[in-house]
C-alpha cells in the first residue's frame, strides 16, 4: 500500500503520513495505522480513530495491545522484505 493520509497531529494540525497498512483487530475492532512520516524513515503505529471527515491518531497505551501490534509489524516488516528480494 502506498498511500497518504491527512491526519490530526498532537498539536491539533493537520499532518500528511506515508501508510503502510491498516489492520483492524478482530477482537476489539479497533484499527490500528502503521505507517512513517514523510522525512523519515521509521515505522510508526497508531490506534486509528475516524470521523465523518478528520482521522485522528491515539497513543497505544496498553501493554497487551503493543504485543498485538508488534507482532503485526513483525509481519509486515517480513512481507516487506519478502517483496524487494
Amino acid at each position: 500500500m502506498n498511500n497518504q493520509l491527512v491526519i490530526k497531529n498532537a498539536s491539533g494540525m493537520d499532518e500528511v503520513v506515508q501508510v503502510i497498512d491498516i489492520i483492524t483487530d478482530s477482537e476489539t475492532g479497533k484499527k490500528y495505522l502503521f505507517y512513517t512520516l514523510p522525512d523519515g524513515e521509521d515505522i510508526y503505529a497508531s490506534i486509528l480513530n475516524e470521523s465523518e471527515d478528520t482521522f485522528i491518531l491515539e497513543t497505544i497505551t496498553d501493554d497487551s495491545e503493543w504485543e498485538l501490534v508488534e507482532e503485526i509489524l513483525k509481519n509486515i516488516v517480513m512481507v516487506e522484505g519478502d517483496s524487494n528480494e
